[in-house]
């Protein structure tokens, strides 16, 4: 039972890990921070994870879990595209410093 656990861990976080390399390519003056908008469909094959299936469902259900991301709605129509944004512990997991607000 504890390597299915070690199999989601690590597919959740090359998920996530695609998500951030996938926003920084696509988007290199918007450095990824706390709320940033990630659609992980559109990433998940690049890392071995087939829509639809247990193992995709698993990996994003623990970053969900864990608090690394949260959900935000769905874009389009059927099938569309379900759109989360990071957060603060999504940020930590990946070793992203957050720039301090002054003030």
């Amino acid at each position: 039972m504890s390597s299915v656990f070690y199999e989601v861990d690590k597919d959740a976080l090359a998920l996530l890990l695609a998500m951030k390399e996938h926003h920084e390519q696509h988007n290199p003056d918007a450095p990824l921070s706390d709320g940033t908008r990630l659609a992980a469909e559109l990433i998940a094959e690049r890392v071995g994870l087939k829509l639809g299936t247990l193992r995709y469902e698993r990996a994003v259900r623990y970053l969900i879990r864990e608090g690394a991301l949260t959900w935000e709605g769905r874009l389009g129509n059927v099938p569309g595209v379900d759109l989360y944004r990071i957060t603060e512990r999504g940020l930590e997991m990946l070793g992203v410093s957050q720039p301090r607000s002054r003030g």
